[in-house]
């Protein structure tokens, strides 16, 4: 069927709302789980999905009206325009590193059925109701990398050591966490990131990783990542690193 400026602007038009469908539908699936979770954070959670809906959709719509030009580009017999792709900045590789790392810490402490116990409350949960939570905050960028420093932690408990946490809450759950930690990893290599952790807090700019120091460390991570996915066959992972990563430096 030979393409017209009209079928092309259609074809362009159906993809796109049947993406909105399909992630309409994923987003409705991820909120009604969380509604079930019955947690502290929820509406947080909720937003959060929310908000990368909204990302996904401005992404996806952008890439399917590029796509289209293109193709009328090529309708009119003009050459094919290519687009530029931002870079990921320091911060973004930061934030992938995280991501990978949490998920290598969720897989570290679970068992073969998914289910681990809760560093800070020692209560078992399964894989959906647990996080990758720090001990000491992400935002010390020096050890927010340190496996030692992330470990299963379950939502109630990572939200409430979180920003909007009450302060009580979050000094009780964190004495649980180092008792916990020390037993785990062995005290001299807990105050040993202690130590690390205070001077990371000191000069910040100092000891946080470069750019350069991520892309080492990532493939790293990535590579320890599929280790224990491999271990783990409860897990069926949704993300694929490794093509992720392809994509960021291409």
């Amino acid at each position: 069927m030979k393409k017209t400026r009209e079928s092309i602007i259609k074809s362009r038009e159906y993809k796109y709302n049947q993406y909105c469908f399909t992630t309409k539908i994923r987003k409705e699936q991820k909120i009604e789980k969380l509604r079930e979770q019955n947690q502290k954070n929820t509406e947080y959670q909720i937003e959060k999905i929310k908000r990368k809906h909204q990302s996904d959709l401005s992404k996806k719509k952008l890439e399917y009206e590029r796509k289209a030009k293109n193709e009328l580009r090529a309708l009119e017999g003009k050459p094919q325009r290519e687009y530029k792709q931002k870079k990921r900045t320091r911060n973004q590789k930061l934030q992938f590193a995280l991501d990978i790392a949490q998920e290598i810490v969720k897989l570290r402490d679970t068992n073969e059925n998914g289910e681990a116990f809760c560093i800070s409350c020692n209560q078992k949960k399964n894989w959906e109701e647990l996080a990758g939570g720090h001990r000491w905050s992400r935002r010390i960028q020096g050890v927010c990398l340190e496996l030692e420093n992330i470990n299963a932690q379950c939502h109630s408990c990572n939200f409430t050591t979180g920003p909007r946490g009450d302060k009580q809450a979050m000094e009780r759950v964190n004495l649980i966490y180092d008792q916990n930690a020390i037993e785990k990893y062995g005290l001299e290599k807990w105050e040993e990131l202690a130590v690390c952790k205070n001077q990371c807090v000191i000069d910040p700019k100092k000891y946080a990783p470069s750019e350069a120091h991520l892309n080492a460390l990532i493939p790293i991570l990535i590579a320890e990542n599929e280790g224990w996915r491999k271990q783990k066959k409860f897990y069926k992972p949704k993300k694929k690193w490794q093509n992720i990563y392809q994509k960021m430096i291409a």
